[in-house]
């Protein structure tokens, strides 16, 4: 409080009083206003005992040390203030920078689709990252003789992976696809030309699905190049995720997948008809007869084309009537073929599964692959079956399964199954128009969420082929299989097969059985 303060405060005081008052008077009040001041200011007992120069020199300091703190105080106003726009703009700029990344069109967002996957905004690009694993433990029957001459493991129990794929594709530039996968779980023979053993048979990485494809290709629809698959058979065509058994049919070891793993080198055109009611697919392919995607030869080349249509489509494939025909023409590499089956559990690595059925190598000017197809779904039952049938022209006897040098003329093998399945928890199977195949099976409630059981199928299959015509006997096989499969979630399940196998081989000329169990734990990203 200042000097002009005080003195205003002691008029006030005065002229309250009737009378003017007395110096004594005066100065009584002063020393009471002073003090109830310096009470205020937490000083009054020594304002009291203090006289008026002295109290005038506190009142000064105090007023000093009031402008000071005024000082400071308006200095940490205005810090505030400052501090207060930076934060103000801060959150402008991640505004303007949030707008702008979501005007971005190549700005990514990422989500879990069965597996992840990245897309960008303008939907032009995507990017898809995942792989599968098949784990599977096989028991079958002590039977040496059902297994004579299918080599060095028999009957043999095993324990190991099926399929181990790393996977990634995507989409760039709205209309090119691309997709690069590899299996780890292929095997060569280090051991050559002697026969496979546990300590030679080593596993190698090889390429399945390797390619790239140009979409929305005027006239033609879409042209693949790369290591794909030839179209031809339904099951073939159908991922190995989503099978219906551990194994596809004999057809897949002896036309489709003969030592290559399915996958062939070559450049493949396809689309859909009639609003996607049917496919179609034609492909010129190099034949190779490894697992590494590529063949050398002059000549050795293989057209095959594949055409479905749906008969009966409704409720979105939940009720469907599926037909299809397939063929191949090839030229056989070096002039030879040959055409081997093996059985309907794995038990090994695939240097070292028994060969159940065998022709050996044999000539052959050129070979030619028709193939049927037939799928009816009535909501959780399914019925399933597929045809082929391979000629062989002028092929020459190879002295093991037909007579040296002899000429066989055309030999005719096929092979065929038919299967039936049903859901016992009310689910069906996922139809892909665009391909003509089945896909995901997605159960209506998930194992371990609220209580769920995920979704079970029961199957049973019969299958057959005949390597035995004109001279040539490479053996016959039957085999019935029962399945029960357990889908915990879309990305996983629990497969088990029981297969009861009937042979007929040079080796075993009056037939002989055997049986086996197989489980296996297949999951996908």
């Amino acid at each position: 409080m200042n000097s002009s303060k005080v003195y205003q405060m002691l008029i006030f005081s005065s002229r309250r009083c009737n009378s003017s008052p007395s110096g004594t008077q005066v100065r009584n009040r002063l020393l009471a206003l002073l003090a109830c001041c310096s009470a205020q200011c937490g000083i009054a007992g020594s304002l009291l005992a203090e006289d008026p120069g002295s109290l005038q020199s506190r009142l000064e300091a105090i007023e000093s040390q009031n402008a000071q703190l005024r000082q400071e105080l308006s200095e940490l106003r205005d810090r505030d203030e400052l501090l207060a726009t930076e934060i103000s703009s801060s959150r402008v700029l991640t505004e303007e920078q949030k707008a702008a990344g979501a005007d971005d069109p190549k700005a990514f967002s990422a989500k879990w689709n069965n597996g992840f996957e990245a897309t960008s905004k303008d939907k032009r690009f995507k990017y898809h990252v995942g792989g599968r694993v098949q784990f599977d433990t096989i028991f079958l029957s002590d039977s040496p003789q059902a297994f004579a001459g299918t080599g060095p493991f028999t009957d043999q129990d095993a324990v190991g992976f099926r399929r181990a794929r790393l996977r990634a594709d995507g989409t760039m530039y709205e209309t090119i696809d691309w997709c690069a996968e590899f299996d780890f779980v292929n095997s060569v023979n280090d051991n050559l030309p002697n026969p496979p053993t546990e300590s030679t048979v080593i596993g190698v990485p090889a390429p399945t699905d390797l390619w790239v494809t140009f979409r929305e290709v005027p006239v033609v629809g879409n042209i693949r190049i790369g290591d794909v698959k030839e179209p031809i058979g339904f099951e073939h065509m159908t991922s190995s995720r989503y099978l219906d058994f551990m194994e596809r049919s004999y057809n897949q070891d002896i036309f489709y997948g003969a030592y290559n793993n399915g996958f062939t080198p070559g450049v493949v055109v396809y689309d859909t008809w009639a609003d996607e009611l049917g496919t179609w697919s034609t492909g010129f392919f190099k034949n190779n007869t490894n697992v590494f995607g590529y063949g050398i030869g002059e000549g050795e080349y293989a057209w095959t084309s594949r055409v479905t249509a749906l008969l009966w489509y409704e409720d979105e494939g939940r009720y469907l009537t599926h037909v299809g025909a397939s063929g191949s023409l090839r030229d056989p590499n070096n002039g030879q073929t040959q055409y081997r089956a093996r059985g309907s559990l794995r038990n090994g690595l695939g240097g070292v599964n028994p060969t159940m059925a065998t022709t050996g190598q044999f000539l052959a000017s050129d070979v030619e692959y028709a193939g049927l197809e037939f799928v009816h779904q009535m909501d959780s039952l399914l019925f399933q079956a597929e045809y082929t049938g391979a000629w062989n022209h002028d092929a020459v006897g190879n002295g093991t399964t037909a007579p040296a040098a002899a000429n066989l003329g055309t030999v005719y093998f096929y092979g065929w199954y038919a299967e039936a399945l049903y859901f016992l928890t009310g689910e069906h199977r996922e139809y892909e128009k665009k391909q003509g195949v089945f896909g995901r099976v997605s159960p209506d409630e998930n194992f371990g969420e609220g209580g769920g059981m995920g979704g079970l199928q029961l199957g049973a299959r019969y299958n057959q082929l005949c390597l035995v015509d004109s001279g040539l006997n490479g053996g016959r096989l039957q085999d019935i299989t029962l399945g029960l499969n357990w889908f915990l979630n879309p990305n996983m399940k629990i497969q088990t097969n029981y297969t009861h196998t009937i042979r007929d081989s040079i080796a075993t000329p009056d037939g002989s059985t055997y049986d086996g169990v197989g489980m296996r734990l297949a999951w996908d990203f």
